[in-house]
């Protein structure tokens, strides 16, 4: 059988993630199929490994933009399909080619365009992008012969909103564990604190978007002023994906004063990041709207303590190893952190819980349990 993964939408964050770990788990299971890694020239230099099974093929056309990446998922990509025999095409990143003759199978990676409140609060031309997601969203759904959802909470936002959705497998991600694992005090990671300048802090990793509500932890940090020792940093890491946003931010955090109390390291390599996590007091991710939490897995296998969303996934994720708040009320978030910080013991069972929960993340089952949906559709 010939698999055709579509990766072109991946860019950045939980996406890129997902992909580079389920073409490397893809490629150990002892299967005789085929497959087509459809990616941008970018792409390629990230995802490519030598393998018999395994063909990455690069496109221009793709990365040049999010409409011309559209014409050419929606008018090549089915040609190309025809050409290459291709039985199954993986689309996940929510869109799919909708006049090809090849089996589909979609993912739902964005569960942005299904929340209201979330798109309430973006400009007109974001609201309008978030509007043709949303109408693709639901046009490759109800093409696809399985639509793949890595939680419970991001099937049940699609159903719920009315759409008709065939056949539907929750697949959660996985976590890499030769990366991300519990690191305490050796060189390396003295050389990455002295390196960023880092001493005790709060850590939240995201890209920075909006509804991922940056401002709610910076506001609560805020509040914390002379409540918890003043030399506490609250760090944040990730790509800007919202220039606007980040300038409100910044400040914000001048007008308070904050400069050298609120870090943004901007984007960490991923090889990194497990240093970040283990140096951590505290993992606090304030995000509303999900469809996993790719870093919240990440933290927890790295021992971090977790503080969280009440909001779904974040429970579902989680389960008993984060204690929950609400994303929207900054004093809420600030007794939740002083809570915390002021208990030793509490901080110390949520770094066990975390542990205890990641190991229920595994990449391998993820792919297994993917490859049984292309095999089940053949």
């Amino acid at each position: 059988m010939k698999i055709a993964i579509n990766t072109t939408s991946a860019v950045a964050g939980g996406g890129v993630t997902y992909i580079k770990n389920l073409l490397v788990y893809l490629s150990k299971l002892d299967t005789p199929h085929h497959y087509l890694i459809l990616t941008t020239h970018a792409g390629k230099e990230i995802f490519s490994f030598p393998h018999p099974r395994f063909t990455f093929m690069s496109f221009q056309l793709p990365s040049k933009g999010p409409l011309l990446r559209l014409c050419w998922e929606q008018i090549y990509l089915p040609l190309f399909l025809k050409r290459n025999n291709v039985h199954i095409l993986f689309s996940p990143a929510n869109v799919c080619p909708l006049f090809a003759k090849s089996s589909n199978v979609v993912m739902i990676q964005n569960i942005e365009p299904f929340s209201n409140r979330v798109s309430g609060n973006r400009s007109f031309v974001q609201r309008v992008r978030l509007k043709f997601l949303k109408l693709l969203t639901t046009a490759s759904i109800q093409k696809a012969q399985t639509t793949i959802f890595p939680s419970t909470k991001a099937r049940t936002d699609i159903e719920k909103s009315g759409i008709r959705v065939k056949h539907a497998e929750v697949v959660y991600h996985g976590i890499n564990k030769e990366i991300f694992h519990p690191i305490r005090g050796d060189d390396k990671m003295l050389l990455f604190k002295k390196k960023h300048q880092l001493g005790t802090f709060i850590l939240f990793v995201s890209n920075i978007q909006r509804y991922k509500n940056f401002f709610e932890l910076i506001n609560a940090f805020v509040l914390l002023r002379d409540k918890i020792d003043n030399s506490i940093q609250l760090v944040f890491a990730g790509t800007c994906f919202d220039r606007e946003y980040y300038y409100e931010m910044k400040s914000f955090i001048m007008r308070e004063r904050y400069e050298n109390r609120i870090l943004f390291l901007g984007s960490i390599p991923y090889e990194e990041l497990s240093y970040l996590y283990s140096a951590c007091k505290l993992f606090v991710y304030p995000s509303t709207c999900e469809s996993f939490g790719m870093t919240l897995v990440e933290a927890m296998a790295c021992g971090a303590p977790v503080l969280a969303s009440d909001r779904e996934p974040m429970p579902e994720i989680c389960a008993d190893a984060a204690l929950y708040f609400d994303p929207m009320n900054p004093v809420a978030i600030a007794d939740m952190i002083m809570k915390a910080l002021k208990n030793p013991d509490l901080v110390s069972a949520l770094a066990r819980n975390s542990l205890k929960r990641a190991t229920d993340f595994s990449w391998e089952n993820t792919a297994r349990d993917t490859l049984k949906i292309f095999t089940r559709i053949s």
